[in-house]
Order: C-alpha cells, then structure tokens, then sequence
C-alpha cells in the first residue's frame, strides 16, 4: 500500500491526488471513509507509482548536480570539509550521527508522512542544534589551546550562526564564531581560532595582524583560499532559511 498524507475537508465534494516532492497528498471530502479512499488509492497506484519514481529521480539528480547543502533523502551536508551523503530513517525520536562517508539522520515516526518542506525544516533544525553543540566543545578546545601558545586570551567566547563571517572579536576581547565551522576542515576552524586570537593584539588587518597570524598558523593563506572557494557552498540554501 502506498502511503499518503491525507487531508479533509468539508468543502471538498472530490477525492484528488497530487504527488509533491515524493510524497503522496489525498484530498478528500471530510464524509468520505478511511476505507474508500485506501481503496481509492489502490486503484491508482500504477500511476502514482510512476509519478513518485519520477520526482525521486529527479531529487537525487539535483542533488548530485549541487554542490552544496541538500537536506533530503539522497542529500548531501557539508561536515568536516567533506560533502557526505545524507541518509535518512524514521524512529522512535530524531537524533544524527556522524558514520564515516556518510550522516545518518533519523527524524521521528510522526514526520515520516509530512510535505518534504516540513521534512527539511525538521532537518535543519536537528543539523543546526548537532553543529552548535559540536562547534562550542570543539572552539572551546581550540581557544584554550591557541590562547596558551599566543598568550592571548578572550574575556567570553560565543558560538552562533552568522551569516556572512566565521568569527569576530570585538572591543571587550569577546571572541564569536560561527557554528557552520563544523562544515569545514578542523585545520581551517584552527585558523579561524588564532586569527580571531590575533585580533585580541591587533583590531584591525595591519601588517603586524597578518604577522602576528603567519607566525601561529604559517598556512593562513591555504586556509582563506579554501574558505573563498568553498563559501558559497556551505551556507543554508535560501528555501531553507524561515
């Protein structure tokens, strides 16, 4: 039996069909029975079948053309640098997983059934809470660290989205990164780190910031030029975005 998202109404005097986004939409009379419309839909199952195999591949062909986030089934993240292919499951409750090539995502029973677009924003909300707790305890790590080598320390360190910077240091030594720096390399988040350490020295990009920054992280230009070719891949796709 194929399943479906069913939706009454009293003003209905029909049964419809529209298949969306790989889902199956049932539009029925509020008076119709549960009976008749699974019936109903039996009946037409060759043609659904068809049209859902359609819109599947077409999902997974435009993910495979973009190179940036798809959060969907056959979809792609950004995580640690590298482009992992999502997989995605229903459970008992929603969690994510690291698993090598791969991120493993399971939402919860009750969103197995919901409009892709519902499923996505399940999805980005879970993806972003997973990046915010990783980014804390890893920044967290990387400060402490740099902040004995260079002898700099903040006054408070801040993890959120922003949507044009991976960090900033303002004028009360307080340090603020972006938690999409779970998306790349743990080498590029050091340099983010000790740039925004530097900062603590030098407000502002003067020759002697630039120094101060060789001296603790002599790829700095390796990693600036993987974050300008990277950038435009790893920020939330605007249907995403509420």
């Amino acid at each position: 039996m194929i399943e479906y998202q069913l939706i009454r109404s009293h003003k209905r005097k029909s049964i419809a069909l529209q298949v969306k986004q790989g889902l199956v939409i049932v539009r029925a009379p509020q008076y119709v029975k549960e009976s008749y419309i699974q019936q109903f839909v039996l009946q037409k199952s060759s043609w659904l079948e068809v049209k859902l195999l359609t819109q599947n591949n077409l999902l997974k062909e435009q993910a495979l053309n973009h190179q940036g986030i798809v959060l969907s089934e056959n979809g792609f993240l950004w995580f640690e640098g590298i482009r992992k292919n999502i997989s995605l499951t229903f459970s008992s409750k929603n969690c994510i997983e690291n698993h090598g090539d791969s991120i493993q995502i399971t939402l919860a029973q009750r969103y197995k059934n919901v409009d892709k677009t519902r499923q996505q924003k399940v999805i980005k909300q879970l993806v972003e809470a997973w990046f915010k707790q990783s980014a804390e305890t890893v920044i967290a790590e990387k400060v402490k660290y740099f902040s004995a080598q260079l002898n700099l320390y903040p006054s408070n360190i801040k993890v959120r989205q922003y949507k044009a910077r991976w960090g900033s240091c303002n004028n009360y030594g307080q340090l603020n990164f972006n938690y999409l720096l779970m998306m790349v390399p743990d080498w590029v988040i050091n340099y983010v780190v000790v740039h925004e350490l530097c900062h603590l020295k030098h407000l502002n990009h003067s020759r002697q910031f630039w120094s101060l920054v060789e001296a603790f992280f002599p790829r700095f230009k390796e990693a600036k030029h993987w974050l300008k070719v990277h950038q435009s891949h790893l920020q939330w796709p605007t249907q995403y975005i509420t």
